[in-house]
């Protein structure tokens, strides 16, 4: 059970996962996708959406806005 509280609490970045716990504040929370340096392709679309709706399901509002205009930005790339 402890396992799984734990889990419940990871956020999922590109290549792993942050395990900082909840109650724990983070300056950093989505910082390298909010840089202004950030680039991303279509190719990491499924990784973006999954990192969307994880933040979605765990109420992270913020990060989930995050995800939704990198989302939106790769949409007008390609259109």
């Amino acid at each position: 059970m402890a396992k799984l509280r734990r889990e419940m609490h990871r956020r999922m970045l590109g290549n792993g996962y942050c395990a900082r716990p909840v109650e724990m504040d983070c300056h950093f929370e989505s910082i390298c996708e909010s840089c202004t340096f950030f680039v991303t392709t279509i190719k990491f679309r499924p990784t973006l959406e999954r990192q969307r709706d994880d933040a979605a399901s765990k109420g992270q509002v913020a990060r989930e806005q995050i995800f939704d205009g990198l989302l939106t930005r790769l949409d007008e790339q390609a259109g």
